[in-house]
């Protein structure tokens, strides 16, 4: 290869600048990084004072085909910036003459960055015609920063597409544009690729519109748990703009539909919602999970007014629903509602006995403290957190009472030595919900059972990986990794007939119910669960027989 001779090649560029011979002037700066850096730099600082309708298809050229010379001199990517602003209608022209795909990808990406509106014709056009993916990639994304309504259709041809690169490049830019015909498409696409479906969610979340969020909240309303949980946690995110939308699903006829909504409207913790949940607990629904869910997050709101009506939630005939009334009255504490308490606990019946043993076990520890001011309740108190309770329960209220002054009593506890009997099976419980978990804690220890909780799904799968139980518990709808994902990680390692997989979810769908022993559950239990009902599931799939 003869060595090129770089005075040479500087004059007939700069010959080639003052007679406005494009052709000869691209063949010399296609040598461009054959020669050393001085004069590729005095190369571009001629093309830099060439007029722009001349310097800008050949700037673009060196950037697209030599990339060496356009990573060592940055600022040429400025001076093509600057040309353009000067001249746009330069651009819009070139993207529709006959130049190279890489120059166009090019023109495109700065067409893009400076919201050139004139180029949209171009780069539409450039869409019915161009194979190349990168420079489709560079044009979708160009069409999603300028942000023009008309290139809504042109983009979503390519949320089909076969290649993933350019459906992720789709959905941004139509995120980007973020108008009411995009949210549709986008939607379009929802439910048909369960691992893009993800970024769809993602996408939906950013835009934000009414229509956006409107979205969202029918995922909720979905089949598919992993598009549940997605949307949810979106829902979430945006807060107090998804707080409307959410109450007004508390008025609709579908108990799984309501229940999401009331757990989304627990984690963004906007007051807004209290006279939307309030007037649901009002109406006494009769699905026993729609009152949970209901009290659960009353219990995250912040109730300024009207607590005293969550102490018709300790009378509910479900435990569970007991349990989380008692949680809700806890974070909301006054001396109206310890009044109520009092009355309530007062006779020595079942159903007091019942709602004494709720609040224990929830751990509410303003409510307990409230009712060892009464002394007739103390013996009560006490012979539960002897006899019954948990040994964790007994140990934390050991240490409230001794904090609280009341050392006698926490002294008793403290003695007390706990009836060890040997645990017939271990179990571990999962669920997101920290409630749900207390009553694990206490059903699996009534039926003599050991067990360990989670709270996180990928720390029970490592603890599984390294310790097997005898049975799992699992929730169905959790963040980041559904019940179904964790039974599919845990089936890696255990068969069905080693390690049994129960599903315990307030979801009654029979494409989650497939889904779900498609993945190798056992079997599904439906909440709200009785101490009865667990322990027969626990024997039906272990062998063994519980204390129940």
């Amino acid at each position: 290869m003869n060595k090129i001779n770089e005075q040479d090649l500087l004059k007939e560029l700069r010959f080639d600048i003052k007679v406005r011979d494009l052709l000869k002037a691209k063949l010399v700066l296609s040598h461009i990084e054959k020669v050393s850096e001085r004069t590729q730099k005095l190369a571009l600082f001629e093309l830099s004072r060439a007029e722009d309708d001349f310097a800008i298809p050949l700037l673009a050229g060196v950037i697209a085909n030599s990339p060496k010379v356009s990573e060592s001199f940055p600022q040429l990517r400025k001076t093509l910036f600057s040309k353009v602003l000067d001249n746009p209608q330069v651009v819009s022209d070139l993207l529709a003459a006959p130049v190279e795909s890489s120059i166009r990808g090019v023109l495109a990406e700065v067409a893009g960055e400076i919201r050139l509106k004139i180029a949209v014709p171009g780069l539409l056009d450039i869409l019915t015609r161009e194979k190349t993916p990168e420079v489709i990639k560079s044009v979708i994304n160009a069409l999603g920063m300028i942000g023009d309504p008309s290139a809504v259709e042109a983009i979503n041809e390519y949320l089909y597409a076969g290649d993933n690169v350019l459906i992720e490049t789709a959905a941004s830019a139509l995120s980007e544009l973020a108008t009411p015909l995009a949210v549709k498409r986008l939607a379009g696409r929802l439910g048909t690729n369960a691992d893009l479906d993800g970024l769809l969610i993602d996408m939906l979340a950013k835009i934000q519109i009414p229509e956006a969020i409107e979205t969202l909240n029918e995922t909720l309303a979905s089949q598919s748990a992993h598009l549940r949980t997605a949307g949810k946690q979106k829902l979430g995110e945006i807060g107090t703009m998804s707080v409307r939308i959410l109450t007004k699903n508390l008025l609709r006829d579908n108990p799984d539909l309501v229940i999401h909504s009331l757990n989304v409207l627990g984690d963004i913790g906007d007051g807004a919602a209290i006279p939307a949940v309030r007037k649901l607990l009002f109406n006494e629904p009769k699905d026993p999970n729609i009152r949970f869910a209901a009290y659960e997050t009353m219990g995250r709101l912040p109730i300024d007014k009207g607590a005293y009506t969550l102490a018709a939630g300790l009378e509910d005939p479900v435990d569970n629903v007991r349990s989380a009334a008692a949680k809700a009255i806890d974070r909301n504490f006054n001396s109206v509602l310890a009044a109520g308490v009092r009355n309530l606990t007062r006779s020595a019946d079942t159903d007091a006995l019942a709602i004494m043993a709720a609040i224990i076990n929830a751990q509410c520890d303003n409510i307990v403290l409230s009712l060892l001011d009464e002394e007739a309740l103390i013996p009560t108190v006490v012979e539960y957190l002897s006899q019954k309770a948990h040994p964790s329960i007994r140990s934390h209220y050991a240490g409230v009472l001794s904090d609280s002054g009341h050392n006698d009593l926490a002294g008793r506890l403290s003695r007390r030595k706990a009836i060890v009997e040997k645990a017939t099976i271990k179990v571990f419980a999962v669920d997101d919900s920290t409630m749900i978990l207390n009553i694990y804690r206490t059903v699996l220890h009534n039926l003599g059972c050991e067990s360990e909780l989670f709270e996180f799904p990928a720390v029970a799968i490592e603890k599984i990986k390294k310790e097997k139980p005898d049975v799992v518990l699992t929730d169905l709808n959790m963040p980041d990794i559904t019940g179904i994902d964790l039974t599919r990680s845990v089936r890696q390692h255990y068969m069905k007939d080693e390690l049994p997989i129960i599903m315990v979810t307030t979801q009654d769908e029979a494409k989650d119910n497939r889904a779900a022993r498609d993945a190798g559950v056992n079997g599904i239990l439906q909440k709200p669960f009785t101490e009865g009902q667990i322990g027969k599931a626990l024997k039906q799939f272990t062998g063994i027989k519980t204390c129940s």
